[in-house]
């Protein structure tokens, strides 16, 4: 039976403040005990105290990635909005969490599914900072931009968006932090969304020719391989823009 809470939702437009400080109140950092315990420092703090200098920046980057996203395929499911990504130090993304937090979280999902030939993947926080936060697809789904081969192959212009290019936000490392930022709401990549996805890793390197990517399948989250010319409607990609550190 399909989850209540798994179900799709209007998808709202523009990144804003007031919106983002709610989405970080009811996320899994704040509300799933397990990650909550963790982290140092708190996201959802952090965010409710900057002023309108900080957030008149990050609402452009929001808008800018918006106009990217537009003329996409599939654009109507992404939802752009900020996510926060730990420093390995405290929580490696990358890497399988431990199942009690994944039952915390949803109680269908047991542990996860990790295939050992993949690399440590690409950190993106800087090394003596708490955590990052990337403008990016907060939503169950990413956008459609073809196979893995095809959007590394691509000229850097067609991913352009503010003067840097989105793959490179296109980790494992963000994949793995929007699953958990997520919480109880839904879950990104599921099967028990209206339409089953998985999110390609084009900012990582491919491995014995395969591309890494992430979904949820069969109540565990999967951190897999597979082939870098599959460019069907349900291979989605996350684009994303540093916003600041923590």
């Amino acid at each position: 039976m399909r989850d209540d809470r798994c179900r799709a939702v209007t998808t709202r437009r523009g990144l804003t403040a007031e919106r983002e400080v709610a989405r970080f109140e009811e996320s899994g950092w704040t509300r799933v005990l397990g990650l909550r315990t963790l982290l140092p420092n708190d996201p959802h703090r952090f965010l409710s105290k900057q002023g309108r200098r900080w957030w008149g920046r990050v609402e452009t980057l929001g808008g800018e990635l918006e106009k990217w996203v537009a003329d996409k395929r599939f654009a109507d499911d992404v939802e752009v909005g900020l996510l926060f990504v730990p420093s390995v130090r405290v929580l490696d993304t990358r890497q399988p969490v431990e199942a009690g937090i994944r039952r915390q979280q949803h109680p269908d999902l047991t542990g996860d599914v990790f295939d050992g030939r993949l690399d440590a993947g690409v950190d993106a926080v800087q090394e003596d900072a708490a955590g990052a936060f990337f403008v990016t697809c907060v939503g169950r789904y990413g956008v459609s931009a073809g196979s893995y081969q095809q959007i590394r192959g691509a000229e850097a212009v067609n991913f352009d968006v503010a003067g840097n290019d989105v793959r490179a936000g296109m980790t494992r490392q963000l994949w793995g932090a929007r699953v958990l930022q997520a919480g109880n709401a839904f879950l990104p990549d599921s099967e028990h969304n209206d339409r089953w996805t998985f999110t390609l890793f084009a900012g990582e390197e491919l491995i014995d020719g395969l591309a890494q990517s992430g979904t949820v399948l069969k109540s565990r989250v999967r951190f897999r391989l597979g082939k870098s010319d599959r460019g069907i409607g349900s291979a989605r990609v996350a684009p994303a823009l540093f916003a600041g550190h923590l």
